[in-house]
């Protein structure tokens, strides 16, 4: 898959994150989470990662723009969307990865670390200094969200406190980047 895919900065794919949510119930199968996901998909940033039209030129980047691919990603089929990332910014200098989700068949094809390196981009063109994200802790003995921590840990997250009582009944483990 490397290298056949564009991620495109976008707003209000709800329709592409409830379809990707959905075929990911071990992460995301808790009915009322889902539908916060998709209610904040219609409003925060969205990062979506769709196949590039035609073949990748010599030497492309994966994850880099393509020709084809309308500005905005509107026009995309949800279907087509492979990936979404939701991005959280309420301060000027940090911003929150509020949503990361793959297809299951596109895991470990680097998809997420490419939505990752893309808003960390446009992160430090804005001057913001750290990002952050909430995952369930290490202390729920979870193997998909061990996979999930050594993903963040892998693209550079540092875990700083787990809190018992932020979520209900699950334990949520802060993670920071400084960029």
């Amino acid at each position: 898959m490397s290298g056949t895919f564009t991620v495109v900065r976008t707003l209000g794919r709800s329709d592409a994150a409830h379809d990707i949510l959905e075929e990911l119930p071990e992460w995301f199968g808790i009915d009322r989470f889902t539908h916060e996901y998709v209610e904040a998909a219609a409003t925060f940033p969205n990062y979506v990662a769709v196949p590039a039209p035609g073949a990748p030129p010599p030497g492309a980047v994966p994850g880099g723009p393509a020709p084809g691919i309308d500005a905005d990603g509107g026009k995309i089929p949800f279907e087509d969307v492979l990936g979404v990332l939701l991005l959280d910014q309420r301060y000027p200098t940090s911003a929150e990865v509020h949503l990361l989700a793959v297809r299951r068949k596109h895991h470990r094809s680097g998809i997420g670390r490419t939505l990752l390196e893309r808003v960390e981009e446009d992160l430090r063109a804005q001057g913001v200094r750290l990002l952050s994200v909430k995952t369930l802790g290490p202390s729920a003995h979870d193997p998909g969200f061990d996979q999930t921590r050594a993903f963040y840990t892998a693209c550079g997250f540092h875990p700083v406190e787990e809190f018992p009582d932020l979520w209900v009944d699950d334990p949520c483990l802060l993670m920071v980047k400084a960029l």
